[in-house]
């Protein structure tokens, strides 16, 4: 899933740079008041990469760092950091807080940090980094948002833009996955929700470039005719004659139809690569076990030291 994990992740730094000021007050209702909106804010991607430039797999996580004004004066500004997590990562924690006194260390500012998980592992959700060593101890702890722990109530009501972007991901999650109709009907809702609401333009366009690469259809017939209808809503194209839209149904069916047949193609070599990645990785792992079994280590301690689940030992030791 590489490819649509990177996509997402761009997807994600896009919309948050988009929608920042709505971001914030979807994520910090209690502490908008101190913000300072109308000095704007300063993107620092650059900054970002620069303190972690051997960082592993940038590009899958979307991680942004954002200067944000206050109202105690002039001088006063705080550091948000912004972690976008789509995997199951044991040492997250661990980088949040190397992120923390990195960033704390170079700028000498105050750093508000939040982690959004949205993952489909119910019990991932790491808030805290704690170590301690021959009396040193030191806890960090940051703020988070478990996509799949919330409910459809959780973004409804909300006349927040960025409640439909939580929305929108919120189906993406396995458990809430739609087939083509449902997700058909979902986006159209949307896009007339969206409308209901009167947002601006640009902000219904960023968003509904969100919507539909996030969450997209099996079937290229469906995708066609869902772009046709949020045309028509969104007006953003005048009525076609009969000749014309024959054109751009052929058009269109043309780069469908070579879309699919390379999706399938990157399929197959996706599905083959990720199975000879898995037995090697599995492999390590026995050799692990057998290693430590030898030296005395019981399943629970293996288990902790390797990161996996006891039933993963006894799968792995048994096949």
């Amino acid at each position: 899933m590489e490819t649509i994990q990177t996509s997402r992740d761009a997807l994600w730094k896009g919309i948050i740079e988009d929608l920042f000021d709505d971001f914030l007050r979807f994520f910090y209702p209690d502490d908008i008041d101190l913000i300072d909106f109308s000095k704007g804010f300063e993107f620092l991607d650059k900054e970002l990469e620069a303190l972690f430039p051997d960082a592993e797999s940038r590009d899958r996580r979307a991680d942004k760092l954002v200067k944000v004004h206050t109202k105690q004066g002039d001088t006063q500004w705080i550091l948000i950091h912004i972690e976008v997590q789509g995997y199951y990562d044991k040492y997250f924690a661990e980088r949040m807080f190397n992120y923390y006194y990195r960033i704390l260390e170079k700028y000498k500012k105050k750093i508000a940090a939040i982690a959004i998980f949205t993952d489909d592992h119910e019990w991932f959700h790491p808030k805290a980094y704690n170590s301690s060593f021959f009396g040193t101890e030191v806890t960090y702890k940051f703020r988070t948002y478990k996509l799949s722990e919330k409910t459809l109530a959780d973004f409804e009501n909300s006349d927040n833009p960025f409640a439909v972007i939580m929305e929108t991901a919120w189906y993406s999650l396995k458990k809430n996955k739609l087939d083509d109709e449902g997700l058909y009907n979902f986006k159209i809702q949307l896009i007339r929700r969206l409308m209901a609401l009167e947002y601006t333009k640009p902000q219904i366009e960023r968003i509904f470039d969100f919507i539909d690469y996030y969450v997209r259809f099996e079937k290229p017939e469906k995708k066609h005719k869902f772009e046709k209808e949020a045309d028509i809503i969104l007006q953003k194209r005048k009525p076609m004659g009969i000749r014309e839209e024959i054109l751009y149904d052929a058009k269109r069916q043309g780069i469908e139809e070579e879309r699919e047949r390379l999706t399938k193609k990157f399929e197959q070599q996706r599905k083959k690569i990720e199975q000879q990645q898995q037995q090697q990785l599995e492999q390590k792992f026995k050799t692990a076990i057998v290693n430590l079994r030898e030296k005395g280590f019981t399943s629970r301690e293996i288990a902790d030291i390797l990161g996996l689940s006891i039933e993963d030992i006894s799968r792995l030791t048994a096949s």
